[in-house]
């Protein structure tokens, strides 16, 4: 069915377009810029683009009490990764 390709294709679009923000994010911070015009809306894509995948029919179908708590953990720790490597640059600059 059509329907069932074009949730496939909409879910790589939001998983493109998270990927594509927290690659924006890592040249923002080695270019002195302000980061967090890219960083906080990719950790928001994270969580949702993991959280569909993961309740999905055609994903995971995981319930909703499990696919909303991984999603959120999976954005916090990019964002946490993310948060290190900052702290880990300017660190060493100093």
């Amino acid at each position: 069915d059509v329907t069932v390709l074009w949730r496939y294709f909409s879910w790589s679009n939001q998983t493109l377009a998270m990927i594509a923000l927290w690659a924006a994010a890592v040249y923002m911070v080695r270019n002195d810029k302000n980061c967090w015009i890219a960083a906080l809306p990719a950790t928001f894509m994270a969580g949702v683009s993991v959280t569909y995948i993961l309740i999905a029919d055609e994903g995971f179908g995981l319930s909703k009490l499990v696919s909303y708590p991984l999603g959120m953990f999976f954005a916090l720790t990019c964002l946490a990764v993310f948060c290190s490597k900052i702290y880990g640059k300017s660190r060493t600059r100093a």
